[in-house]
């Protein structure tokens, strides 16, 4: 993480002028290292996400501090960018300070918050900075049929614990490994985390391979993974989480594990958590209200007692599936 601040900067300091991306609905920058050969990483400042007061793309400014997906507030992307880097944990589990750069089972970029100043800048900008990946492209440039069932998975596996409410072929970058085969790396991820699972959207639904079933490597990657410890994570870099998104965690977590105990597909796991149509809600949204109900007749109302009630109607409906 050291290296990719210290390669951006170096870069800036050359006087190398970021270069601002023409996709995405942000402020997306890509900056160079000191030779200016090629990038070295990519900046996404704060100010300038959907919806935010210096948005680039000429979108209007949020009137209720709602972001462009339902659940998320503008100015929070670049948080939940370094989340889902930081939660993408190496299969021995939670990185350490002295493996911060080692890539997670998912293969989320690393990516740390950081200010940064350039040219007639006044002030400094706050922003998501994640490490530039080499790519062939994206997925929306090619049929899925070629890629290889647990690189998909592994997106399955983080879409699904996290909420993902903008997972599309356009953020799944397709890399080479050094044998040649195809390497799928999931980036912008500033939709993660959402306050309710309203606007869930995950484009691997639609691809074979998530029709069959995690291999046993996933399985075990899966069930050591816990929510708690997640959460606490995030609070001890600074992020105070709201409940609505611990809980968004919490759930996403645990249907994943009881899916997999049930041997679902990640098609199925997935189809919970998306809706069919706008105005019809998803599994998991009757479930969280199911649970809501029978809150109400219990004398404690605490998160751990509410979850109680979502693991019990959860167990019912995985059941009858």
């Amino acid at each position: 993480m050291k290296d990719l601040i210290e390669s951006t900067l170096a870069g800036l300091e050359k006087g190398h002028i970021p270069v601002m991306s023409k996709e995405g609905t942000g402020g997306a920058y890509f900056m160079h290292g000191l030779s200016g050969q090629g990038f070295v990483s990519i900046f996404k400042p704060s100010d300038e996400e959907p919806m935010a007061v210096n948005n680039p793309r000429g979108l209007p400014i949020s009137t209720n501090g709602e972001g462009l997906k339902s659940g998320t507030r503008v100015g929070e992307g670049a948080v939940r960018e370094v989340a889902a880097y930081l939660l993408d944990h190496p299969l021995g589990g939670p990185r350490s300070s002295e493996d911060a750069d080692v890539i997670g089972f998912s293969g989320v970029p690393p990516t740390v918050l950081v200010q940064c100043m350039y040219g007639n800048c006044k002030d400094y900008k706050v922003g998501s900075l994640q490490k530039f990946i080499k790519n062939c492209g994206s997925c929306e440039e090619m049929g899925p049929g070629a890629f290889p069932v647990k690189e998909v998975h592994k997106i399955c596996v983080l879409d699904i614990r996290m909420g993902n409410a903008d997972r599309h072929a356009g953020n799944i970058l397709l890399c080479r490994d050094d044998d040649g085969q195809y390497k799928l790396v999931p980036i912008d991820h500033g939709y993660c985390l959402p306050e309710n699972f309203e606007d869930c959207t995950f484009e691997w639904l639609y691809w074979p391979q998530a029709h069959k079933n995690f291999d046993p490597e996933t399985i075990q990657y899966i069930n050591s993974l816990d929510a708690e410890h997640d959460i606490s994570i995030m609070k001890s870099y600074g992020w105070d989480v709201s409940t609505n998104c611990a809980q968004t965690l919490r759930i996403g977590t645990m249907l994943l594990k009881k899916g997999v105990h049930n041997g679902f597909t990640p098609f199925q796991i997935g189809n919970i958590m998306c809706r069919e149509t706008i105005t019809k809600q998803s599994k998991i949204e009757e479930i969280i209200r199911e649970a809501k109900e029978m809150i109400i007749s219990l004398s404690e109302k605490s998160e751990s007692a509410f979850m109680e009630c979502v693991s019990t109607v959860m167990d019912r409906v995985l059941n009858e599936m």
